[in-house]
């Protein structure tokens, strides 16, 4: 079963996730779409109150939870209306910390893909998914696509991979298994501007994602280079979908 794990919280860009997914879902026969927000309350908020002397307690994070199945509930309806058949839509809330949560969501649910919304271009907005994208997708054991704000899904013919090496016939199956038969326009590095070189290829070339192999095939090379991940997620206008 194909599925796709989309992390959300309240804001614009993770909603815009959201909607991609769904739409993504839909031409690629995914079968389900999970929607997981998180809602995590340090046990030091619970035991300590705020200079203001408030107290968080239980009924305080029954609301929050409340409140966060109301919104999950509201994006739900609102992904389900996009298509007269669209792929089963869940919905998940965690209550770790938002790493281990995910890690954990991921294990049990063992999704073909994650997809996290970038608020790199939305600066007005709180995204608390999208301000640990990055230390997400280094910890994730699954391929992870980011939508930056505003990409909206198109069908996918084409995609950019910028590598050092010859593509892997393994990756190309892994790649293929995801999106079906879609053409790898290949590029060689610009090793004196590797973050410029790939965006510029990415314009110059009309394809509708980025692609970046994993470990010493890759441009972001096990993700170590943190420069070129958040410059790619900084000015990235297209998906980028990041192998593992």
């Amino acid at each position: 079963m194909k599925k796709l794990l989309v992390l959300v919280d309240s804001s614009t860009p993770s909603a815009n996730a959201a909607a991609y997914a769904a739409d993504l879902a839909r031409d690629r026969n995914f079968d389900e779409v999970i929607l997981m927000a998180n809602c995590f309350v340090p046990l030091f908020e619970q035991i300590v109150p705020s200079p203001d002397m408030i107290q968080v307690g239980a009924t305080d994070i029954q609301t929050r939870m409340a409140r966060q199945q109301a919104q999950l509930q509201e994006l739900k309806t609102a992904i389900e209306k996009r298509s007269p058949q669209p792929a089963e839509v869940r919905t998940v809330i965690g209550d770790q910390p938002l790493l281990r949560a995910v890690l954990e969501k991921v294990a049990e649910e063992t999704p073909s893909l994650v997809v996290i919304g970038s608020s790199s271009r939305a600066p007005g907005e709180d995204c608390s998914i999208g301000r640990q994208l990055i230390a997400l997708a280094r910890v994730m054991p699954v391929p992870v696509l980011v939508i930056p704000p505003g990409a909206h899904f198109r069908p996918i013919t084409e995609a950019l991979v910028s590598a050092a090496t010859e593509i892997p016939a393994g990756i190309k199956d892994a790649f293929t298994g995801l999106f079906g038969s879609v053409l790898l326009v290949q590029r060689p590095l610009d090793k004196k501007d590797v973050l410029k070189g790939v965006l510029r290829d990415a314009a110059d070339s009309h394809v509708q994602m980025i692609v970046a192999l994993p470990r010493k095939h890759s441009f972001f090379y096990q993700l170590t280079h943190q420069n070129i991940m958040y410059g790619m997620v900084m000015n990235a206008t297209l998906p980028i979908l990041i192998l593992k």
